[in-house]
């Protein structure tokens, strides 16, 4: 009895569903890669962008604010205003004591004045937006840029004169701050009588000396608010975070006005 040779037959219909599910697993997997090392980063970027962007608005608010309560009172609306700003897991400060400003003047007898105007500021990512002495700033690793101008003015007056005007917004009170991932609050009050006049009259020349951390930022400002009025102006580096200025009008005179408002500001 002979034997049977039994005959197999290839048969190659299961190969090709396990081949694309094979290409489709790999497509998965190399996407879900592809968006935890470039998308997700990208949508980090986007969402710190905005953010930052946000509190840009938020500090001209608060630079808004705080002029309506340096100006005075405003009928039906007292002279407290209230700044909300989106924390995102950043620190909100008031730090009254950490600048300092000096403004000499010659009117035949040298006089030196002095504050500490302070600074209310929000630090997110290496990154502070800051207001001091009525301007807003942005400081980054390598410099600051003033969004926000003070209330300091030069211009020219009848004749060769120049005319200055330096307000100082003098913040007062107690080192506060808060942080997280909610919602904070600047409150700021006016915390002495209106504007104080502390001097007017015809000067000779006129020195500011600024300590911050915005020094470079003050020194283009004020460069370009005193030659743009026609003074002369001169500035030195006296140290890293501090910026001395000479300003002077050869042949003619320099009016010159200053005022002070203290103003008190708290976070929560």
């Amino acid at each position: 009895m002979s034997k049977q040779v039994k005959k197999f037959t290839v048969n190659d219909s299961g190969v090709s569903p396990v081949i694309g599910m094979i290409l489709i697993l790999a497509i998965v997997t190399v996407s879900i890669g592809i968006i935890y090392t470039a998308g997700i980063p990208m949508i980090e970027n986007a969402k710190s962008r905005a953010h930052q962007q946000n509190i840009h608005n938020s500090f001209s608010v608060l630079h808004g604010d705080i002029e309506e309560v340096v100006r005075g009172p405003i009928t039906g609306a007292g002279t407290a205003r209230t700044t909300t700003i989106s924390m995102d897991g950043g620190t909100l400060a008031v730090l009254p004591d950490n600048t300092r400003i000096e403004v000499s003047y010659n009117d035949g007898t040298a006089t030196t004045l002095s504050w500490s105007p302070g600074t209310t500021e929000y630090e997110y990512r290496n990154r502070i937006v800051a207001y001091e002495n009525g301007a807003v700033f942005t400081t980054y690793p390598d410099g600051s840029i003033m969004e926000r101008e003070p209330l300091i003015y030069a211009g020219r007056l009848r004749g060769s004169n120049v005319g200055v005007m330096i307000h100082i917004v003098n913040i007062s009170g107690t080192n506060t701050s808060t942080s997280g991932k909610g919602k904070g609050q600047v409150r700021t009050f006016a915390s002495g009588d209106d504007v104080s006049k502390i001097y007017s009259g015809e000067v000779n020349s006129i020195s500011i000396s600024i300590t911050s951390q915005n020094y470079e930022a003050w020194d283009r400002y004020l460069r370009s608010t005193f030659e743009n009025s026609g003074a002369t102006y001169t500035s030195t580096i006296p140290s890293d975070d501090t910026v001395a200025a000479v300003i002077t009008n050869p042949g003619s005179s320099i009016s010159l006005s200053i005022h002070e408002t203290k103003v008190g500001s708290v976070v929560g």
